[in-house]
C-alpha cells in the first residue's frame, strides 16, 4: 500500500493550542517514513463550534471534511477524542461508503473516534488502526509504519486472567473505548457481527467498578460474551500511574473476572472457552511501546501472551470518484 495524500482531521474535539508543535511534528514524521509530500490539515483542528464548544465544528462541516477526506487521501488521521464522532455517521450516505470501500483509505484515530473505526469495517469490512495519533513519535512509529505498510508488528501481554488458549487463539480485532464501543451497539438496529471470528479489545479512563458494571452488563445484552473468541484487556483508569490507580485497575480486572465467571464456565463445559488477557501498553496516557489495535484487521495471540497483528491490504479500484 503506497500512500500519497495524508490528512489530519478534528470530527470530535478540538486540539489545545498548545499541541501545535507535536501535530508539526507528527505529520513531518508521517512525510518522511511514507515519502509523502502532500499533508492536509482540517480548518478545524484548533477550533470549537459557536454553539456546542466541545466540538471542533457543526456536524454538517465535521462531516464535509470528513466526506472530502474519504474521496481524496490515502491515510486519514483523527487528531483527538473527546466526543462527537457519532454526529458524522448520521450524514454518511451508500455513497461515501462504497468511496470507502473501493478507495481503500487507512484511518488511524482513538477514544471516541472508535464509533466510526468500528463502523466503517462493519459496513466496507476496510481495516483501520486504533491508535492516539499524537502518540506517534519516533518509538511508537516504528510499529505503526510496518503496521499500515502490511508487516507484521508484535506486542507482549502481562497476564491472563483465564487459563490460556491451549493452541494459538487468531482472529479479527475489535473494539477499543469501551464506553464507545457500548455506544457504538446501542441502536434501535444494532450492527451485526460474527462474534466468533473477533477478538474484543478494550480500554477506557476514570470507569469505576459500577460504569464497569453497566458496560458489561450491555456487552452481554448484545451477547458479545456468548461468541466472541477472546478479550483483551487494557487501562481501565489511566488517570495516574501512582498506587491508587494501580490498585483500582486490579479491582477492575478482579471484577471483569468475577462478572464473566458464568459465562467462562458454560463455555469451558461446551468446550468452547473464553480466553481473558490483560496488558499494560493498550489504553490513554500511555507513551512507550503503546499498542496499535488493527480494527478489521488479524491478531494471533500466543499462550506465552505473544500478540502479533497484521492488516492485509488489498489495493483500492482505480478510477474512483466523488
Amino acid at each position: 500500500m503506497s500512500y500519497e495524500k495524508i490528512g489530519f482531521i478534528a470530527p470530535s474535539t478540538c486540539l489545545p493550542l498548545r499541541e501545535k508543535a507535536t501535530l508539526r511534528k507528527t505529520a513531518n514524521l508521517l512525510k518522511k517514513a511514507l515519502g509523502v509530500n502532500d499533508v492536509y490539515f482540517s480548518p478545524h483542528l484548533f477550533s470549537s463550534d459557536e454553539e456546542i464548544d466541545h466540538v471542533t465544528a457543526s456536524a454538517e462541516d465535521r462531516a464535509d471534511v470528513f466526506k472530502k477526506a474519504v474521496r481524496e487521501l490515502d491515510l486519514i488521521v483523527s487528531v483527538a477524542g473527546g466526543t462527537g464522532a457519532e454526529d458524522i455517521l448520521r450524514r454518511l450516505d451508500r455513497k461515501d461508503y462504497r468511496i470507502i470501500r473501493e478507495r481503500r483509505p487507512m484511518f488511524i484515530g482513538f477514544s471516541d473516534f472508535t464509533f466510526l473505526l468500528n463502523e466503517i469495517y462493519h459496513v466496507t469490512r476496510v481495516p483501520a488502526v486504533y491508535f492516539p495519533s499524537l502518540k506517534l513519535g519516533k518509538g511508537n512509529s516504528r510499529k505503526i509504519i510496518p503496521l499500515i505498510s502490511g508487516e507484521e508488528i508484535q506486542y507482549q501481554g502481562r497476564a491472563w486472567l483465564t487459563p490460556p488458549p491451549p493452541r494459538k487463539l487468531s482472529g479479527i480485532p475489535i473494539g477499543g473505548n469501551l464506553s464507545t464501543f457500548v455506544n457504538f451497539l446501542n441502536r434501535k438496529k444494532p450492527p451485526r457481527f460474527s462474534w466468533r471470528r473477533h477478538i474484543l479489545f478494550i480500554e477506557d479512563i476514570q470507569v469505576d467498578v459500577e460504569d464497569l458494571h453497566r458496560l458489561l452488563a450491555a456487552l452481554r445484552r448484545h451477547n458479545v460474551f456468548k461468541g466472541i473468541k477472546g478479550i483483551v484487556i487494557g487501562s481501565l483508569d489511566a488517570t495516574s500511574k501512582n498506587s491508587h490507580a494501580r490498585r483500582q485497575q486490579k479491582e477492575a480486572l478482579r471484577f471483569v473476572r468475577t462478572y464473566l465467571d458464568d459465562v467462562i464456565r458454560d463455555r469451558r463445559k461446551k468446550g468452547f472457552p473464553l480466553p481473558i488477557l490483560a496488558v499494560s501498553n493498550f489504553g490513554h496516557n500511555i507513551r512507550r511501546n503503546l499498542m496499535a489495535v488493527p480494527i478489521g484487521g488479524r491478531v494471533t495471540i500466543s499462550k506465552g501472551k505473544k500478540i502479533l497483528f497484521r492488516i492485509k491490504r488489498r489495493p483500492a479500484k482505480n478510477g474512483t470518484s466523488g
